[in-house]
């Protein structure tokens, strides 16, 4: 029983995580009153020149992000439908600031990879024609990754 559930732990262990995003960004506008014009859980602004995390590197654009905690998976679709089905109540909203704005939107698929163990990178019509919507470009950055401790 006890190498079932090792091999159970490790094979969880070795799930890659991956976090979504979707990013407005502006060279011109500072977007910190789509906030309250768009309201979401858990979006957040910043503002160019500002450094980015902890590190001395600068942010160039103005921005607008909502950004899904990472989860376990070996499918990216998951993530993304799941992010699109937050912006869903808000899309008309969304595309209107695109537009009226002229903004940049941008989707990120952000992966660990732990070993060999890579996620699916298929998405399903129904969030490739969501994600048109916004018109937004789709960027899936893969990093190999030390997996987390037991």
């Amino acid at each position: 029983m006890s190498v079932t559930s090792d091999i159970d732990g490790d094979l969880r262990r070795l799930t890659p995580s991956v976090r979504a995003a979707f990013r407005l960004t502006s060279e011109r506008h500072p977007l910190e009153r789509l906030l309250t014009e768009i309201e979401l859980p858990g979006a957040t602004t910043w503002q160019k020149g500002e450094n980015i995390a902890s590190s001395d590197l600068q942010r160039r654009t103005n921005g607008w992000c909502v950004e899904l905690p990472w989860q376990r998976t070996y499918m990216l679709d998951g993530p993304l439908a799941e992010l699109l089905a937050v912006l869903a109540s808000r899309r008309d909203d969304i595309v209107a600031a695109i537009h009226s704005l002229e903004l940049d939107a941008h989707v990120g698929l952000h992966v660990r990879m732990y070993g060999q163990e890579v996620p699916a990178c298929l998405f399903s019509p129904a969030s490739v024609k969501a994600l048109a919507a916004y018109g937004a470009s789709l960027e899936v950055g893969i990093v190999p990754s030390e997996p987390p401790e037991r």
